[in-house]
C-alpha cells in the first residue's frame, strides 16, 4: 500500500505585517518626514548580534534634511541611504529571528511594511504575538496560503477590507486559540477578554470572516 508524505508547501504562508508607529525605525520616519515611499531595503548584520547596516531608498529627486541616514547615491528612483538600526527596536530583526527571512521592506507615509513567508499558521501566530508585545498597532495586513483553490496556487486574504474592531476581534480570537481544534478558548472566554458579550462576538466574528473568506469560496466554486 502507498503512503502519500504530507507536503509541507501546502501549510506555507505568506504574510504582509504593518506597523503604524514603530518606534525609532528610520525607514519609517524617513518616509513620514519626506511624504514620499521608502523602498529597495537592503539589510546586512556584518556578523553584529546587536545592530544593523541598513540601506534604502527614499523616491526623493533631493536628498532631506529630516531623513535619518547618511545619503550615499542617487539613483533614478530617488536618493539612497545607509544608517544603522538597533535589532532591539526592529521589527524585521524580530521577524528573521523566527527562521522567516523577510523578502521586502518597505514604507509609506510612516507606516513600515515586510513581507515574509512562513511555513505554518503557528508560525505566524508566534510572529505576530512577539511583535505585538514589543511594537504597538501592529498589523496583519494580507495573508496568501498556499493551496489549490486557485490557478497559480494561493489564495489571497486581504484584511485591508476589515474595519479596526472587526480586525481586532478576530486577533484576539485567533490568538486565544478559538480557532484551534481543540479550542484554546471558547466564545465566553474570547468575548470576556474583549469587554463584549458572546452575541457581539459572534456578530463580529461572521462579518469579519465573511469579508475575508468570501473571495476564498468564490475562487473555490
Amino acid at each position: 500500500m502507498t503512503t502519500t508524505e504530507p507536503d509541507p508547501v501546502q501549510d506555507g504562508v505568506r504574510v504582509t505585517l504593518a506597523i503604524t508607529r514603530p518606534g525609532e525605525c528610520p525607514l519609517a520616519e524617513a518616509s513620514s518626514d519626506s511624504g514620499a515611499r521608502v523602498d529597495s531595503v537592503a539589510r546586512t548584520s556584518c556578523g553584529s548580534q546587536t545592530s544593523t547596516s541598513t540601506e534604502f531608498t527614499v523616491q526623493s529627486d533631493s536628498a532631506t534634511d529630516g531623513v535619518d541616514g547618511d545619503p550615499v547615491f542617487r539613483t533614478d528612483e530617488g536618493v539612497r541611504y545607509r544608517c544603522q538600526c538597533e535589532a532591539e527596536t526592529c521589527l524585521a530583526d524580530l521577524v528573521e529571528s523566527y527562521g522567516c527571512p523577510v523578502s521586502d521592506v518597505h514604507a509609506v507615509d510612516g507606516t513600515l511594511y515586510l513581507v515574509f513567508y512562513a511555513p505554518d499558521p503557528d508560525r505566524v501566530r508566534d510572529i505576530v504575538a512577539a511583535a505585538r508585545e514589543r511594537f504597538d498597532d501592529v498589523a496583519v495586513r494580507n495573508l496568501s496560503q498556499s493551496g489549490e483553490l486557485v490557478g497559480d496556487g494561493f489564495v489571497s486574504v486581504d484584511t485591508g477590507r476589515l474595519t479596526e474592531r472587526q480586525r481586532e476581534v478576530l486577533a484576539t480570537a485567533f490568538e486565544m486559540g478559538y480557532f484551534d481544534y481543540p479550542k484554546g478558548a471558547n466564545a465566553e472566554e474570547v468575548a470576556a477578554d474583549l469587554d463584549i458579550s458572546p452575541s457581539t462576538l459572534a456578530e463580529h466574528l461572521a462579518a469579519a470572516q465573511q469579508k475575508v473568506l468570501g473571495p476564498v469560496a468564490r475562487e473555490s466554486i
